[in-house]
């Protein structure tokens, strides 16, 4: 993998672009239903809203 290739890839997981291909690839296998990836998103920022912030 280039060097490109790895910052693109750093950036997506440190922007959260790639939040919920690293949720189905953790959770396939588990015997459960997947979310939906507006299920998932919509829950992912409603759990990020709830975080207490400064501002």
């Amino acid at each position: 993998m280039g060097r490109l290739a790895r910052f693109w890839n750093l950036l997506r997981w440190w922007s959260g672009d790639d939040a919920y291909e690293r949720y189905c690839a953790e959770h396939r296998g588990h015997g459960h239903a997947l979310l939906t990836k507006r299920e998932f998103y919509r829950d992912y920022f409603n759990r990020a809203g709830r975080k207490p912030r400064c501002c």
